[in-house]
């Protein structure tokens, strides 16, 4: 028997009398990222913050483990939607399109 702590937990470990093994698994290629997550919070007009987790993929669509999540958290103000006018694009799409989603709810509650 051994003995290993992880996280804070003991695990005891034990010869297994009937070992179990399972075939190889061919390399995996996670040449896509997946946006797992995708927040922003605003809690003022010019402060604020987005995040985004990204998880690889593969060109099938077969996601990563979850401990490879990527997170990026970058702020929100003016000075970066002048920086990179794809995100004030982004944001500028989203807000347009709520009234539309809010009416597209409404009828199908």
């Amino acid at each position: 028997m051994e003995t290993r702590s992880h996280r804070h937990l003991v695990t005891l470990m034990l010869n297994n009398p009937n070992p179990i093994e399972t075939p190889a698994v061919g390399a995996k290629v996670y040449d896509r990222l997946h946006v797992y997550t995708l927040s922003a919070i605003q809690p003022t007009t010019d402060s604020g913050s987005i995040t985004v987790e990204l998880l690889p993929a593969t060109a099938d669509g077969e996601l990563a483990n979850g401990w490879l999540v990527q997170k990026m958290t970058a702020p929100l103000n003016p000075e970066i939607m002048q920086a990179v006018p794809e995100l004030a694009a982004a944001f500028e799409a989203v807000l347009a399109a709520i009234p539309a989603t809010q009416a597209y709810l409404a009828a199908n509650e």
